[in-house]
């Protein structure tokens, strides 16, 4: 945890405009963490944003180079260096500016891991927008869409190589607290042949107390309920979505790429059935009273996605449909 002294928080960088107030202060924190940061950029925004009043807490790190040391942040995916704590804030109200677009700071980005380039994304009205450095913006209601379009686009470049090979966007939120980046938990995804992608990532709050993704126009958060959580929100977003007319059935919406111990407290509620058998392919599967469900896993990558279903027959309808989507069958 940041702490700070009680009284005279010690200050020795700061800029104050009409937009954002940017001091350096010390890390009190005795323990890892704090030498690992030893300072704290504290962002307060004046008029920058439509955030009046926010307060981002940055940590600053050091870093060792033989007798010589040198101080960053990170920042929405972007790392701003310097010699001395003091010399962060000017690049680092540079940096803040050139990110904010439509009185907002980026709610995600897209990482291209072996172009090294980050492009931010942002949440605005019914929209989701993907913006590039002196080139197009990219919009639809759809962020699994902006994927798309953004790149093909890099494709096009040669940014991200061959199409379908070489490197591949990935998402990662931006926290409301330090605007370092969140990597999800899950994804909420919608395919269905003929049908306009839908595709969300989920985060967990900063608090730890919540997770939350963005959809409709706004964002949507459970409270943590023991694993639960991610069917309680994965509820939420599919009544917002057919309330939106961008889902047709909440069981066309699923749960994907959830790590390990989030299955594993999703397991801990469900009843074991006999497994789905879909051809050659065997899947477990299981009901909770409400919903029944199968678990498919990704062993390449250590993760698991749900498929429900309101009946048996209705689960095995649609993990068949998914099947032959991605010619398994």
């Amino acid at each position: 945890m940041i702490q700070f002294s009680a009284e005279n928080k010690p200050s020795f960088a700061h800029e104050a405009n009409e937009l954002m107030k940017i001091s350096v202060e010390r890390n009190t924190a005795d323990d890892m963490y704090g030498r690992n940061y030893p300072y704290i950029a504290r962002v307060e925004i004046i008029s920058a944003t439509m955030d009046v009043g926010t307060v981002y807490q940055i940590p600053i790190f050091v870093e060792y180079n033989g007798l010589q040391k040198s101080f960053g942040v990170d920042v929405c995916g972007f790392r701003v260096t310097a010699k001395h704590p003091q010399q962060i804030v000017d690049p680092l109200t540079r940096l803040l500016h050139g990110l904010v677009n439509a009185s907002r700071l980026p709610d995600y980005v897209f990482i291209a891991r072996r172009a090294r380039a980050v492009f931010p994304v942002y949440t605005i009205n019914e929209q989701v927008m993907a913006v590039t450095k002196n080139g197009p913006v990219f919009k639809h209601v759809e962020l699994a869409k902006v994927r798309e379009y953004l790149t093909d686009f890099l494709h096009e470049a040669s940014i991200l190589g061959e199409k379908g090979l070489s490197d591949k966007l990935h998402v990662r939120g931006v926290s409301r607290s330090t605007l370092g980046l969140r990597r999800p938990i899950c994804y909420f995804k919608k395919r269905i042949t003929g049908q306009v992608d839908f595709w969300a990532p989920v985060f967990q709050a900063a608090d730890g107390k919540t997770i939350y993704t963005y959809a409709v126009n706004q964002r949507r958060a459970a409270a943590k309920a023991a694993g639960m959580e991610v069917l309680d929100l994965w509820e939420l977003v599919a009544e917002a979505l057919i309330g939106d007319g961008r889902l047709q059935n909440k069981f066309d919406l699923r749960p994907d790429r959830l790590f390990p111990p989030h299955w594993q407290e999703i397991q801990g509620y469900l009843h074991k059935e006999r497994p789905l058998q879909i051809n050659q392919i065997e899947l477990p599967q299981y009901r909770d009273g409400l919903h029944w469900l199968a678990v498919e896993a990704r062993p390449d990558e250590e993760r698991f996605g749900l498929f429900l279903g309101r009946s048996a027959d209705d689960l095995a309808q649609r993990v068949k449909a998914d099947f032959q989507r991605r010619g398994l069958l």
